[in-house]
């Protein structure tokens, strides 16, 4: 099954490219959950929304809810590039229970690519080893990135670290 992001909850979570230009724009359009202390989940959407864009996606998303099956996952952006869904999972650290939960119930989705991004200094957890027909297909892609030394959201701009991504299992 296809995963479904056109629902309610999803009102007032499309990002367009003037909100892309800065972090400081992007997080005037979609605040950072006030239950995320640390900026760097939030500074991780928009890489993933602005790479996403600039590759051509569109009806960009940040932390969309999506139906897939029968049930429902957040992720922290989805995108729709031609007839296919994109959603990526970010980690500021390394890869979490919860995430692998998220893939569990995205491994069937039908036309979607699924993008789990984490720290490269940080460790992919049992990715590599429970969903490698998923990655070896490229249905799911296992990205690292070197995140910023600081928490200071006025300098994440000077930080353009997107080119820095980098498939984790080649």
């Amino acid at each position: 099954m296809k995963p479904i992001m056109n629902l309610p909850e999803n009102e007032g979570k499309t990002v367009t490219s003037p909100q892309m230009e800065t972090y400081m724009t992007f997080r005037a359009a979609i605040p950072k959950p006030v239950s995320e202390e640390a900026h760097l989940r939030h500074i991780l959407r928009f890489y993933v929304a602005r790479a996403l864009a600039k590759s051509g996606a569109s009806s960009i998303l940040v932390r969309p809810a999506v139906r897939c099956a029968d049930q429902t996952l957040t992720v922290d952006v989805g995108a729709r590039k031609d007839d296919r869904v994109i959603l990526a999972v970010c980690e500021p650290a390394g890869v979490t229970v919860q995430t692998v939960d998220i893939l569990d119930g995205l491994k069937g989705a039908e036309d979607t690519e699924v993008i789990v991004l984490h720290s490269r200094y940080a460790d992919a957890g049992s990715v590599p080893q429970r969903f490698a027909s998923q990655l070896a297909s490229k249905t799911f892609r296992l990205m690292s990135v070197v995140p910023p030394p600081f928490d200071d959201v006025f300098e994440y701009d000077i930080w353009m670290f997107e080119l820095t991504f980098r498939e984790a299992m080649a």
